[in-house]
Protein backbone atom coordinates (compact mmCIF):
# COMPACT_ATOMS: atom_id res chain seq x y z
CA UNK A 1 0.00 0.00 0.00
CA UNK A 2 1.13 3.51 -0.61
CA UNK A 3 0.09 4.25 2.81
CA UNK A 4 3.42 2.85 3.86
CA UNK A 5 5.77 5.33 2.38
CA UNK A 6 3.65 8.04 3.56
CA UNK A 7 4.14 7.73 7.39
CA UNK A 8 4.49 10.38 10.12
CA UNK A 9 5.76 9.97 13.71
CA UNK A 10 6.20 12.62 16.04
CA UNK A 11 7.29 12.00 19.93
CA UNK A 12 6.60 15.69 21.95
CA UNK A 13 8.12 15.93 25.18
CA UNK A 14 9.62 19.06 27.14
CA UNK A 15 8.46 21.26 24.50
CA UNK A 16 11.00 19.00 22.25
CA UNK A 17 9.38 18.00 18.82
CA UNK A 18 11.12 15.35 17.45
CA UNK A 19 10.06 13.65 14.36
CA UNK A 20 11.85 12.77 10.76
CA UNK A 21 14.17 12.18 9.55
CA UNK A 22 15.82 10.73 12.97
CA UNK A 23 14.65 7.03 14.30
CA UNK A 24 11.73 6.54 16.25
CA UNK A 25 10.86 2.91 17.66
CA UNK A 26 7.85 2.24 20.34
CA UNK A 27 5.42 -0.29 21.64
CA UNK A 28 2.90 1.20 22.86
CA UNK A 29 0.40 -1.38 24.86
CA UNK A 30 -2.97 -0.64 26.26
CA UNK A 31 -5.79 -2.37 28.15
CA UNK A 32 -9.06 -2.06 29.89
CA UNK A 33 -7.39 -3.06 33.26
CA UNK A 34 -5.72 -1.22 36.08
CA UNK A 35 -2.36 -1.30 35.59
CA UNK A 36 -0.31 1.41 34.66
CA UNK A 37 1.02 0.44 31.35
CA UNK A 38 4.92 1.20 31.02
CA UNK A 39 6.64 2.02 27.65
CA UNK A 40 9.64 2.72 25.84
CA UNK A 41 10.43 5.27 22.84
CA UNK A 42 13.71 4.70 21.57
CA UNK A 43 15.10 8.20 19.22
CA UNK A 44 18.59 7.48 17.65
CA UNK A 45 20.90 10.27 17.32
CA UNK A 46 19.68 12.77 19.05
CA UNK A 47 21.76 15.94 19.62
CA UNK A 48 23.72 15.84 23.26
CA UNK A 49 21.70 19.50 23.83
CA UNK A 50 18.23 17.99 22.88
CA UNK A 51 19.01 15.67 25.14
CA UNK A 52 20.13 17.61 28.38
CA UNK A 53 17.30 19.60 27.59
CA UNK A 54 14.41 17.18 28.57
CA UNK A 55 13.68 16.69 31.86
CA UNK A 56 12.05 14.13 33.76
CA UNK A 57 8.05 14.18 34.70
CA UNK A 58 7.30 16.51 31.80
CA UNK A 59 4.17 14.84 29.74
CA UNK A 60 4.91 12.83 27.10
CA UNK A 61 2.89 13.07 23.51
CA UNK A 62 3.77 10.46 20.84
CA UNK A 63 1.60 10.09 17.38
CA UNK A 64 1.50 7.79 14.66
CA UNK A 65 0.03 7.42 11.61
CA UNK A 66 0.48 8.63 8.10
CA UNK A 67 0.30 11.68 6.06
CA UNK A 68 -3.25 12.14 5.50
CA UNK A 69 -4.15 10.39 8.65
CA UNK A 70 -2.46 10.50 12.04
CA UNK A 71 -3.37 11.17 15.67
CA UNK A 72 -2.27 10.26 19.58
CA UNK A 73 -1.50 7.03 20.24
CA UNK A 74 0.48 7.79 23.62
CA UNK A 75 -0.07 10.54 26.24
CA UNK A 76 1.60 10.15 29.36
CA UNK A 77 4.42 11.43 31.80
CA UNK A 78 8.54 10.79 31.28
CA UNK A 79 9.41 8.65 34.44
CA UNK A 80 13.05 8.11 32.90
CA UNK A 81 15.65 8.71 29.97
CA UNK A 82 19.07 6.96 29.62
CA UNK A 83 21.35 7.30 26.54
CA UNK A 84 24.11 4.12 25.12
CA UNK A 85 25.79 3.53 22.13
CA UNK A 86 25.31 -0.04 19.55
CA UNK A 87 28.02 0.40 17.22
CA UNK A 88 27.51 3.61 15.76
CA UNK A 89 24.44 4.43 16.70
CA UNK A 90 23.63 6.26 19.77
CA UNK A 91 19.85 5.45 21.32
CA UNK A 92 18.04 7.46 23.83
CA UNK A 93 15.66 5.32 25.53
CA UNK A 94 12.35 7.42 26.91
CA UNK A 95 10.68 4.99 29.68
CA UNK A 96 7.24 6.46 29.67
CA UNK A 97 4.02 5.62 31.86
CA UNK A 98 0.66 6.62 30.25
CA UNK A 99 -1.01 8.51 33.38
CA UNK A 100 0.67 11.14 35.78
CA UNK A 101 2.78 10.70 38.27
CA UNK A 102 0.49 11.95 40.37
CA UNK A 103 -1.92 8.94 39.80
CA UNK A 104 1.22 6.62 39.81
CA UNK A 105 2.62 7.94 43.51
CA UNK A 106 0.11 10.43 44.93
CA UNK A 107 -1.43 10.03 48.66
CA UNK A 108 -4.45 10.68 49.54
CA UNK A 109 -6.34 11.61 53.11
CA UNK A 110 -9.21 12.24 53.14
CA UNK A 111 -12.63 11.57 54.92
CA UNK A 112 -16.09 11.28 53.34
CA UNK A 113 -19.52 11.88 55.50
CA UNK A 114 -22.56 9.53 55.39
CA UNK A 115 -23.83 8.24 52.13
CA UNK A 116 -21.59 9.78 49.91
CA UNK A 117 -21.82 8.30 46.47
CA UNK A 118 -19.00 6.60 44.54
CA UNK A 119 -19.03 8.92 41.81
CA UNK A 120 -18.21 11.89 43.64
CA UNK A 121 -15.13 10.62 45.27
CA UNK A 122 -14.06 9.21 41.93
CA UNK A 123 -14.15 12.43 40.41
CA UNK A 124 -12.54 14.47 42.93
CA UNK A 125 -9.75 11.64 42.73
CA UNK A 126 -9.55 12.05 39.36
CA UNK A 127 -8.77 15.93 39.92
CA UNK A 128 -6.23 14.55 42.57
CA UNK A 129 -4.43 12.76 40.28
CA UNK A 130 -4.38 15.29 37.46
CA UNK A 131 -6.35 12.72 35.18
CA UNK A 132 -9.05 14.06 32.95
CA UNK A 133 -12.33 12.36 32.90
CA UNK A 134 -12.52 9.69 30.10
CA UNK A 135 -15.90 8.62 31.39
CA UNK A 136 -17.36 7.56 34.52
CA UNK A 137 -20.57 5.20 34.07
CA UNK A 138 -21.08 3.11 37.09
CA UNK A 139 -23.45 0.62 36.96
CA UNK A 140 -23.69 0.99 40.65
CA UNK A 141 -22.98 4.27 41.67
CA UNK A 142 -22.21 2.72 45.78
CA UNK A 143 -23.59 4.28 48.21
CA UNK A 144 -21.52 4.64 51.42
CA UNK A 145 -23.79 4.91 54.04
CA UNK A 146 -21.21 5.01 57.07
CA UNK A 147 -19.30 7.63 55.26
CA UNK A 148 -15.52 6.50 53.46
CA UNK A 149 -12.49 6.85 55.04
CA UNK A 150 -8.98 7.79 52.26
CA UNK A 151 -5.69 6.98 53.55
CA UNK A 152 -3.43 5.78 50.48
CA UNK A 153 -2.19 5.27 46.92
CA UNK A 154 -4.94 7.05 45.05
CA UNK A 155 -4.54 4.32 42.08
CA UNK A 156 -5.74 1.73 44.69
CA UNK A 157 -8.34 4.23 46.15
CA UNK A 158 -9.69 4.11 42.66
CA UNK A 159 -9.62 0.56 42.23
CA UNK A 160 -11.38 -0.30 45.20
CA UNK A 161 -14.42 1.93 44.68
CA UNK A 162 -14.66 0.70 41.26
CA UNK A 163 -14.87 -2.74 42.69
CA UNK A 164 -17.50 -1.83 45.39
CA UNK A 165 -19.73 -0.28 42.03
CA UNK A 166 -19.03 -3.45 39.73
CA UNK A 167 -17.36 -1.49 37.40
CA UNK A 168 -13.70 -1.84 35.20
CA UNK A 169 -11.35 0.85 35.64
CA UNK A 170 -8.54 2.06 33.71
CA UNK A 171 -6.15 4.66 32.29
CA UNK A 172 -5.87 5.22 28.71
CA UNK A 173 -4.14 8.81 27.40
CA UNK A 174 -4.27 10.45 30.33
CA UNK A 175 -8.05 9.85 30.78
CA UNK A 176 -9.61 8.07 33.85
CA UNK A 177 -12.32 5.49 32.58
CA UNK A 178 -14.88 3.53 35.44
CA UNK A 179 -17.64 2.02 33.89
CA UNK A 180 -19.15 -1.20 32.96
CA UNK A 181 -17.35 -4.21 31.35
CA UNK A 182 -18.87 -4.25 28.73
CA UNK A 183 -19.46 -0.83 27.18
CA UNK A 184 -17.18 0.52 24.64
CA UNK A 185 -16.72 3.86 22.77
CA UNK A 186 -18.35 3.15 19.24
CA UNK A 187 -16.97 5.68 16.34
CA UNK A 188 -17.75 4.05 13.12
CA UNK A 189 -14.59 2.31 12.52
CA UNK A 190 -14.25 -0.20 10.18
CA UNK A 191 -11.98 -2.82 9.96
CA UNK A 192 -11.10 -5.21 6.37
CA UNK A 193 -8.37 -5.55 4.35
CA UNK A 194 -9.38 -2.52 2.35
CA UNK A 195 -8.64 -0.64 5.48
CA UNK A 196 -5.53 -2.01 6.35
CA UNK A 197 -6.41 -5.87 7.51
CA UNK A 198 -3.21 -8.04 8.14
CA UNK A 199 -4.10 -11.79 7.69
CA UNK A 200 -7.12 -13.78 9.18
CA UNK A 201 -8.14 -12.69 12.66
CA UNK A 202 -7.24 -15.65 15.30
CA UNK A 203 -9.54 -17.17 17.32
CA UNK A 204 -8.72 -16.70 21.23
CA UNK A 205 -10.02 -17.03 24.84
CA UNK A 206 -9.16 -14.10 27.48
CA UNK A 207 -10.65 -14.36 30.94
CA UNK A 208 -12.67 -12.00 31.54
CA UNK A 209 -13.04 -11.03 36.07
CA UNK A 210 -16.70 -10.21 37.05
CA UNK A 211 -17.00 -8.42 40.40
CA UNK A 212 -19.32 -9.01 42.75
CA UNK A 213 -20.19 -6.58 45.56
CA UNK A 214 -22.70 -7.25 47.88
CA UNK A 215 -24.15 -5.31 50.93
CA UNK A 216 -25.57 -6.24 53.81
CA UNK A 217 -28.02 -4.23 56.07
CA UNK A 218 -27.89 -5.34 59.88
CA UNK A 219 -29.98 -3.71 62.70
CA UNK A 220 -28.30 -3.48 65.85
CA UNK A 221 -29.74 -2.51 69.07
CA UNK A 222 -27.57 -0.23 71.81
CA UNK A 223 -28.68 0.69 75.39
CA UNK A 224 -27.93 4.53 76.39
CA UNK A 225 -28.93 6.03 79.35
CA UNK A 226 -31.69 3.52 79.90
CA UNK A 227 -32.82 3.50 76.25
CA UNK A 228 -32.95 1.40 73.44
CA UNK A 229 -31.29 3.03 70.29
CA UNK A 230 -31.92 1.30 67.01
CA UNK A 231 -29.34 1.86 64.31
CA UNK A 232 -28.64 0.58 61.16
CA UNK A 233 -25.40 -0.82 60.00
CA UNK A 234 -24.18 -1.45 56.32
CA UNK A 235 -22.08 -3.83 55.96
CA UNK A 236 -19.82 -4.51 52.29
CA UNK A 237 -18.81 -8.18 51.33
CA UNK A 238 -16.56 -8.04 48.35
CA UNK A 239 -16.16 -11.66 46.98
CA UNK A 240 -13.00 -12.64 45.17
CA UNK A 241 -13.43 -11.51 41.51
CA UNK A 242 -15.12 -14.79 39.27
CA UNK A 243 -13.27 -15.21 36.26
CA UNK A 244 -14.95 -16.49 33.16
CA UNK A 245 -13.67 -17.77 29.39
CA UNK A 246 -14.68 -15.56 26.49
CA UNK A 247 -14.00 -16.45 22.78
CA UNK A 248 -13.12 -13.46 20.92
CA UNK A 249 -9.79 -12.90 17.92
CA UNK A 250 -6.83 -11.66 17.58
CA UNK A 251 -6.25 -9.28 14.91
CA UNK A 252 -3.29 -7.45 13.09
CA UNK A 253 -3.37 -4.46 10.93
CA UNK A 254 -1.00 -1.66 9.78
CA UNK A 255 -0.97 0.99 12.36
CA UNK A 256 -4.31 2.92 13.03
CA UNK A 257 -3.91 5.04 15.77
CA UNK A 258 -8.32 4.98 16.48
CA UNK A 259 -7.85 1.57 17.45
CA UNK A 260 -7.40 1.52 21.76
CA UNK A 261 -9.13 -0.03 24.35
CA UNK A 262 -12.72 -0.12 24.31
CA UNK A 263 -13.34 1.03 20.76
CA UNK A 264 -15.97 -0.37 19.05
CA UNK A 265 -15.19 -2.38 15.42
CA UNK A 266 -16.80 -3.36 12.81
CA UNK A 267 -15.01 -6.24 11.66
CA UNK A 268 -14.81 -7.83 8.08
CA UNK A 269 -13.07 -10.92 7.33
CA UNK A 270 -13.65 -14.32 5.52
CA UNK A 271 -13.59 -16.47 8.66
CA UNK A 272 -15.44 -13.56 10.97
CA UNK A 273 -17.67 -10.71 10.67
CA UNK A 274 -19.08 -8.53 12.86
CA UNK A 275 -19.19 -5.75 15.81
CA UNK A 276 -16.36 -6.32 18.30
CA UNK A 277 -14.79 -4.10 21.54
CA UNK A 278 -11.26 -4.26 21.69
CA UNK A 279 -10.11 -5.39 25.00
CA UNK A 280 -6.45 -4.87 24.66
CA UNK A 281 -3.47 -4.40 22.20
CA UNK A 282 -0.34 -2.39 21.59
CA UNK A 283 0.74 -0.11 18.97
CA UNK A 284 4.30 -0.81 17.08
CA UNK A 285 6.48 0.97 14.90
CA UNK A 286 10.39 1.83 13.39
CA UNK A 287 10.12 4.82 11.60
CA UNK A 288 13.43 3.26 9.67
CA UNK A 289 11.93 -0.15 9.04
CA UNK A 290 9.30 -2.83 8.19
CA UNK A 291 7.45 -2.68 11.85
CA UNK A 292 4.56 -0.13 12.04
CA UNK A 293 1.22 -2.10 12.98
CA UNK A 294 -1.27 -2.33 15.42
CA UNK A 295 -2.12 -5.86 17.47
CA UNK A 296 -5.55 -6.34 19.11
CA UNK A 297 -7.88 -8.58 20.83
CA UNK A 298 -11.20 -8.02 20.63
CA UNK A 299 -14.93 -9.50 22.40
CA UNK A 300 -18.21 -9.81 20.57
CA UNK A 301 -20.56 -7.17 21.82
Amino acid sequence: MSNLFMRKTTFLVSNREITDPLTIKFSVPFGDNEKVDTIDIQVYNLKDETINSISINQAVILSAGYIDDNGVIFSGSLKKKETKWEGLDKITTFKCIDCSLDYSNGVVKRTYGRNTHASLILRELARDAGLAIGDIDLPVDFVYRSGKVLNGKIKFQIAEIAKDCKAKQYVNKNRLYVRDQAKGNNIGLDISKETGLIDDPEEVEEEVKEVKAEKKVEKKSERKNGKTDKKSEEKKSISKPAKKKLKGYKIKMLLNHKVTTDVIIKLTSRNVSGLFRVSKGEHKGDTSGTEYYTECEVVPL
